[in-house]
């Protein structure tokens, strides 16, 4: 557990580094496009697809190391896919709402 702490210290203060190289503005805009991007290309036909993708993987890789099945990523996929019906500014605040990350 400790080492997680250490790994989740270390990529927060790599993305403190990038705000501070850019500025909280064009950090805030920077991570709103990242999120829009992502947000854009969840429609159905990639949601569909990726699916099939997953689940043939899956069927072909007969010792996956993955601690997550099939099912699960595809659930990934759905929940965002729906997650899409939100602005990423919608996301964010509830992000800053519900989600506390202590340090």
């Amino acid at each position: 557990m400790r080492t997680i702490n250490i790994e989740m210290k270390s990529k927060m203060e790599e993305i403190r580094n990038i705000e501070n190289k850019y500025g909280s503005v064009l950090f805030g805009m920077g991570l709103t496009h990242l999120v829009d991007v992502g947000h854009r290309t969840l429609d159905v036909p990639y949601v569909e697809e990726s699916i099939k993708q997953i689940m043939a993987e899956s069927n072909e890789d007969d010792e996956d190391d993955s601690f997550m099945s099939p099912e699960f990523k595809c659930e990934i996929i759905r929940c965002a896919a729906e997650l899409t019906r939100f602005s990423p500014w919608t996301l964010f605040a509830f992000i800053k709402e519900h989600f506390h990350v202590s340090s």
